[in-house]
This record gives structure tokens, sequence and C-alpha cells, in this order.
């Protein structure tokens, strides 16, 4: 912006500058002028003296009278301004001399063009010489010198006075200027005192200036501004008045409104509240008596029944299975939204979780002749924080949407890992299928609430429309996004996106690289599943050969796998009997082939822990799927519904567990303190003492501190996960149960059961890491290795956290010790973690004593590790 000057500035500008141009210029131009002047005057004098005296010189040459000559040129010097005289002869002779010695003729032009006198001007003055005629011939040359004295005396006078009339001039201009700019400041000032009084709202005064210029005229208008503005106000005062007045009528009524809905507000949240409860209630007696109805129908369809028996009673599991997947989602749907819904953040495995879900939702799929196929990005971190049976809940939703409404083709399930910055992943699952797809208009409708994209679905699939929007509002309290990319008639692809932090120093439970460079010859005749499975073994850094043609099938490689289709028998390929490791088989309904045959027959889709346990059997303890018992797991089932509690010993017989049950939390505790179980199945909701102040009981005085005990609740979920961990309940598992939930839940416990002993622990029990290896020598010593490996890390990050006194950290590496200790035989660095752990549930707690004790454990370890070695150890 550019810079202004004020009025007072400008003032003096124009008022002296041009002023002191022309005074400074006329004065130039007139003492230029007289100073040329006296110059001539002074030259024009010199030159009519010298031929002054020339012509009376002329006198004295011819004849020569020397002493005449000297008298005139000494009387010459009274001359003023003539300094010297010198007279020459026609020889250029001196004559005579008065005045200073000269230079004599050496200037004068030798062969003058005339016999004019020659002025030569000097610093000093000027010279003239000057012929001396006679006749008409020079007989002699006269040369006078002047000095500038009067007229360097006349210039300084002339400087003088010109400097003395530009002073006189500057002084006038200065004076006039300085009584204008006073004039015109006094006529602002007044005109700045009139605008502060309009600023500061006087209304009583009248802007009067003398005279009658522009200024009395601007005056004038302030005061016309002035009186118009106070019309103005007077105005806006009025209407001020009375929109207040209307103001307040509007208040008073929206009070009396605000008060009506404060009242309705209330009566709708209390009957929300009200609904919620009815809901949860209705809900847990509804699921109680289906939990009954679904296990027993399942039991009868294990025994002989007549065909028509057997629909009917495959009508009635089909018919409560429907009833309960509408009790689930109206159940989600208000949780969510009274705003009840409670997220858990524990370690969790997500290809655990996503083939979990797959394993239970499989026979749905498979009876729709539907392929199942998993793709797991290997960069996804081992262990990730989040709530586990969330995600189950979504990735089961989207699962089942996706069964739904596909009637041939193939599901598939991507898990990418789309950032990863060592801290948190941003972690995308995709659901794909082959179904039905969506139009754009469908899709806007997808997530609203008991709504699906037309009616006919509703007429010919089925639903209450919850479904989505229950992943949704999962999806979006976890942080996360969902989307959905979809044609009409070309299937749709449902994406979530969810950023979860990273477990660090997490331990992994088997040592996948140890089959790098392995080769499999895989039968397959699904694209799709071989793809997946050959993505999977890939990662682990086998050579994967496939064919889909059995005959095609690879002779000469280290291991085998034969999936066989839905539809499709098992192929007839000789197995050899003798072969170092198994052949195994991937079916949808491995049950149905003959057992005697030698191979590993395992159910798609499979999870990556059985595949990798089945390539490291022998082929001695080749088993298959129908042959797990478990005649050595003594459990404790808890449930105050005689009909579940029947059912659930079913159940546990059915798979040769020995069981006792109790119909309360009393009586299990009785239970608990008289004998030592392997596991506990724990109902919640039980009269006299629930499950949850049961669980604490038994954790606080009973023979069984550390035996696993699971949650069973016709509730979908836990209220509040935190709580059940404090009370000492590792795992929740929602009524109605089946007995493949119970066969996964048994596989997990029989590979890790509780250590009961009244003997100090040793630090390390051979025994007890060839159990949890199956026998497995180079597993059990690979196992151990790394155990004793991570310690020192551990042990120093341990120590650190302590005198930080970070409870976090402690947390993290306790848990991070308490999944490396359930692999390998570290009885003693068990025992003394699971007490801090059990700590660590109550932040009042100093845990300096648990902490030492647990670095005293990992210390006996390392010692014991430098006094053995592993190698000779478990030497086959």
């Amino acid at each position: 912006m550019r810079k202004r000057l004020g009025i007072k500035k400008l003032i003096l500008l124009m008022g002296l500058l041009p002023t002191l141009g022309i005074s400074l210029t006329l004065g130039s131009f007139l003492v230029f002028n007289q100073l040329q002047d006296a110059k001539t005057a002074v030259v024009e004098r010199a030159n009519h003296s010298s031929q002054q005296l020339a012509i009376l010189s002329a006198q004295f040459l011819k004849p020569l009278n020397k002493e005449a000559l000297q008298k005139l040129v000494t009387a010459a010097l009274e001359e003023r301004g003539l300094r010297n005289v010198v007279i020459f002869d026609s020889e250029k002779q001196q004559i005579v001399q008065a005045g200073p010695a000269s230079s004599g003729l050496k200037d004068l032009n030798s062969s003058p063009a005339s016999l004019d006198p020659q002025i030569i001007f000097n610093e000093d003055g000027l010279k003239i010489i000057t012929p001396i005629n006679s006749a008409a011939q020079p007989v002699g040359w006269l040369c006078t010198s002047f000095s500038w004295h009067h007229y360097e005396v006349n210039k300084y006078q002339t400087f003088l006075a010109g400097i003395i009339f530009f002073v006189i001039a500057l002084l006038l201009s200065v004076a006039l200027v300085s009584y204008i700019t006073q004039i015109l400041r006094s006529d602002f000032d007044a005109l700045k005192s009139i605008l502060k009084q309009l600023i500061n709202g006087n209304k009583s005064f009248q802007a009067h200036l003398s005279g009658d210029d522009e200024f009395s005229e601007i005056a004038d208008l302030l005061n016309q501004l002035s009186t118009a503005q106070q019309q103005e106000l007077q105005e806006l005062q009025r209407n001020i008045e009375q929109s207040n007045s209307d103001l307040r009528e509007t208040l008073e009524t929206l009070e009396i409104q605000n008060i009506e809905l404060d009242l309705a507000r209330r009566e709708a949240v209390n009957a929300n509240r009200i609904k919620s409860e009815f809901l949860a209630n209705t809900s847990h007696e509804i699921r109680t008596p289906l939990n009954g109805i679904i296990g027993f129908t399942k039991i009868l369809l294990k025994s002989e029944l007549e065909q028509q028996q057997y629909d009917a009673v495959e009508t009635i599991r089909k018919s409560s299975d429907g009833l309960l997947t509408i009790i689930n989602d109206i159940l989600d749907f208000s949780k969510m939204e009274a705003g009840k819904l409670v997220f858990d953040e524990a370690p969790v495995d997500i290809r655990e979780i996503i083939e979990d879900t797959l394993q239970i939702l499989a026979p749905t799929a498979f009876d729709k002749k539907l392929e199942l196929a998993l793709f797991f990005d290997p960069s996804i971190p081992d262990m990730l924080l989040s709530d586990g049976l969330r995600l189950k809940q979504i990735l089961s939703n989207l699962l089942n949407n996706a069964i739904k409404f596909t009637a041939s083709g193939y599901i598939r399930i991507d898990a990418i890992c789309k950032g990863n910055d060592g801290q948190n992943i941003s972690l995308n699952l995709q659901i794909s299928d082959t179904g039905i797809g969506l139009s754009k208009d469908q899709q806007q409708q997808l997530f609203q609430g008991f709504t699906q994209a037309d009616a006919s679905i509703t007429r010919q699939y089925g639903g209450t429309g919850l479904g989505l929007v229950i992943v949704k509002g999962l999806v979006e309290q976890m942080g996360g996004e969902i989307g959905v990319i979809s044609e009409a008639g070309k299937g749709a692809t449902f994406w979530v996106t969810l950023r979860l932090p990273v477990v660090k120093n997490a331990i992994r439970m088997r040592n996948f690289a140890s089959l790098t460079g392995k080769t499999v010859a895989m039968y397959d005749k699904s694209v799709l599943q071989t793809a997946a499975t050959q993505q999977l073994l890939q990662s682990w850094g086998m050579n994967v050969y496939p064919c889909d043609d059995i005959q095609n099938l690879r002779q000469n490689c280290d291991y085998r796998i034969l999936s066989v289709a839905i539809d499709e028998s098992l192929p007839t390929l000789p197995i050899p009997k003798n072969s170092e490791h198994p052949t195994i088989v991937l079916s949808p309904q491995p049950q149905k082939y003959d057992n005697r045959i030698n191979a590993i027959f395992l159910q798609k889709p499979v999870s990556q822990i059985k595949l990798f346990d089945a390539f490291n059997l022998q082929h001695s303890q080749h088993i298959t799927a129908p042959q797990l018992k478990f005649p050595d797991m003594r459990v404790l089932a808890v449930d105050d519904n005689p009909a579940n509690l029947l059912m659930l010993k079913s159940f546990l017989d059915d798979l040769s567990v020995q069981s006792q049950t109790a119909q309360n939390g009393i009586e299990a505790l009785q239970r608990c303190r008289e004998k030592v179980f392997d596991l506990i199945l724990m109902d919640i909701q039980m009269p006299q003492l629930d499950g949850i102040q049961a669980s604490k009981e038994i954790r606080h005085s009973s023979l069984n501190k550390h035996t696993p005990i699971i949650a069973l609740s016709a509730y979908l979920a836990p209220e509040n996960p935190k709580q059940l961990r404090e009370a000492g309940i590792n795992d929740f598992l929602s009524k109605p149960i089946d007995d493949r939930q119970l066969l996964r839940l048994f596989e997990r416990t029989a590979s890790n059961p509780p250590a009961v002993s009244k003997t100090p622990p040793r630090p390390v029990d051979i025994q007890e890491c060839l159990r949890l290896a199956k026998g497995k020598n180079g597993l059990a010593e690979e196992m151990l290795r790394m155990l004793l490996e991570s310690l020192p890390d551990q042990a120093q990050s341990l120590a650190e956290a302590k005198n930080n006194d970070n409870r976090q950290q402690i947390a993290a590496i306790s848990h991070d010790l308490k999944g490396a200790c359930c692999y390998t035989g570290a009885p003693a660095l068990k025992a003394t973690n699971l007490t801090l752990a059990k700590m660590l549930e109550s932040s009042e707690v100093d845990l300096s004593a648990a902490v030492d004790a647990v670095l005293t454990e990992i210390a006996a370890l390392l010692s014991w590790k430098d006094n053995h070695d592993l190698s000779v150890i478990f030497a086959a």
C-alpha cells in the first residue's frame, strides 16, 4: 500500500519547493551574468589602458628616450590592477621595466596575423602585449600585467548578495507557509473534534466553523449527518424494543415447549430404557429355551431316525436357527441404539479370527455348494490389539449376507495390509461374492435399519434388515470405515477398513519357516481354492506344484495335498502307506471317508495351524477329525437351567470328556474346592451366586485358581468385557453353543492344561515341553529356544518398566511372557507371571515384588540355558 504524506507536509512541500526553486534559479542566473559583465569590464579597461600607454610610449622610442620611458612606466603603475609594465624594442629586447619581473615576450605569437594587442589569461590575472606603432610599423612592444584582485572582490560581493537574497526569500516562504498551516490545523482540529463527538454518540452538539469556505461547508454536512444518525438511532431503538417484545413472547412459548419436550424426552428415554431392558430380558429368556431346543435337535439328528422324523427335526433346527438370528439382530440393534455396546481391547490373531468364522459358516456355504477362499496378506503382523468378539461379529454378518444372497459360485475373503508405520496398521477386509449384486439405488438403502434392497428380498431371502446396520455401527464405533462395490447381477464386494495397534514382541507359536524349501504336490479342481492354498504355502517358503487333474499329480514331492470339491468324491489314487510325510486330504465333509485310509483328513476351509501341524505329524500319528476324543479332560459344567445342563453334558459325553455338573454358583464353588478341573464352563446369570462372583471366588479360594473358565450366556456379548477379565474369566461363548464350538475349545485347552503342583516348579520341565509339542522333539526344542532367546530383552524391558513405574509396559511384557509360556515347559516362570498378571488387574497394588519374582525366574531360566545343550536334550 502506497504511503501517503500528511496535509501539513504536503503544504510545506507545495509552499516551499516552488519558491526555493525559483529563487535559487533566478539568483544563480543574475550572479552568473553580473560576474561575466564584471570580468568583461576588467578586460576592456586593461586593454584600453594598455593601448593608451602604448601610444604615449611611441613618442619616446623614435628617438629613444629611455629616461622618459622609465618615468612613463613608473607612473603607469598607478593604474588600478596594473602590476608591472615592460617596454621592448622592435628586436624584442627589454628597454625599461616597472613592477615585478615578467616573462617578457615569450607568450607573443611570433607571426601575428595583425598588429592588434594579444590578451593572455592566466591564474593570477591577464597579460596584454600591445605593439607600439609608428607610421603603421611596430617600433616596440608594451607588455602589461593586470591582477584579478578587484574582480575577485566584486565576485564575492555578488555571491554574498545572492545568498542574502535567497535567505530572505526562504524566510518569507517559511513564514507564509507556517501561517497557512496554522490556519488549516485549527480547522482540521475542529473537524476532528466534531467527528470524535459523533463517534462517542454525543447527540446534543452542533458543529460551527467561522467563515464561508469549504471547511464550514463540511461542518454543515456533519451537522446534517448527525441529525440523520439520530433519526436512524431512534428508529432502530423502536425496532429493537418491538423485537425484544416479540422475542420475550417467543421465549415464553419456547420455554413452555422445552418443558413439554423435556418431559416427552424423559418419557422417551425411560420408554427406550424399558424397551432395551425388555428386549435384553426377553432375548435372554427366549435364547435360554432356544439353547435347549437347538441343542437337543442336534442330538436327535445324530440318533437313528426315520426319514420323516429326521426331516421334522431338521425343520425344527432350521426354524430355531432363524429365530435365533432374528433375536440376535434385534438385541444388537437395541444395544447400539442405547449406546451400551462396550468394546474390549486385547491381542488377537486376525487370521485365526477369520478362519474360526469361516469354519463356523462353512457348512451353510457348502450346503449351497459355494466355495470359500481366504487370501491373507503375509505382511499383516501376527498379533493386533482389537475386540476379537466384535471382529467375529462383523465378519459373521458380512459372510452370512454373502452366503444368503449367492446362489452359486464362490465367496472370497481378502485381508490386506494398507499401511504399517510400526505402531499401527491399516487393515482392509474384503468379502466378495458372485451373488445377485446391488444397483446404485439399492446401495443407498443398505445401511438403514429394518430396510433391505427391496420388498422381494424379504419375501425371497427373509431377514430383518439389521445385519448391515449392526456391522456399520460396530465398524464406526471401532474407528473404521465400511463400504460396498457392486453392480446388479454381478455380485458385491463389502470392504471394512480398521486402524489397529500392533502388538510388539509377539511370539509365534509355530515356526512356519521350518518348511522353507519343502515341496508340495497339490490337486484341486478349483482355481480359486488352488490360488488361496498356494498363497498360504508360499508364504511359508514352500514350493507348490498344483494341478487340476489327479493323473498329473507330481510324485516326487515332500508332501501331497488332495483338495476335494463339494460335489466330488475322493479321487482313486493309491496313497503310499510308508511315506515319510503324510498325504493331506482337504474336504468339506471329511467324516464321510474311511478313516482307515492312510491320510490325514482336514475339513475345509482349513486353518493354517491345523495344516502346519498336519505337515509335521509322523505316519504313526495320523488321525482323523471324527476320532478326536478327550478322555483325559476334566470339565465342570455350571448352569441353572436343567435342559441346558443336560444338553451340555450330552455334548461332553460325545467327546468322551469326564464331566461334572453344578446348578448354581455355590455348588460350582464347592466342586472347585474339592477337585481340580481342566476347564470350567460357567453360566453368567444364576440365582444365589452368579457366574461372575462365582469365578472370583474360584480364583480366590479353590484348587482351580489357574483353571481356564469359559463364560456361557444367553447374551450375544458381555456388557463389560473388562468385568469378565477382572473376575478371572478367560473367554466367552454365547448360547446356544454346539459341538463344533466345544470341539475347538477343547482342542485349544487340551494343548494347554493347567499345571497344578504342590512342589516348587522347576525352571524347565522337559516332559511338559514334549507334551505341549505333541511328542515332536524338533518343535519342542524350537519353541523352548525361542523363549530362551527372547528372555534377555524381556528382562531388560521389564526392569526399565519397573524403574519407570510404567504399568502399561509391564502389562504388555507380562502378556508376551504368558503367550510364550503356554507352549513351553517353563512352569516356574509361568506361575510367577500369572501372579503378576493377576496383580495388574488392580491399579492400587504395588507390583515391585511380583516383577522381581518374574525377573528372578527369568534369571534362573537363563542360568539353566547356560548349563544345558538343547540339541542334546531333545535328540531323537
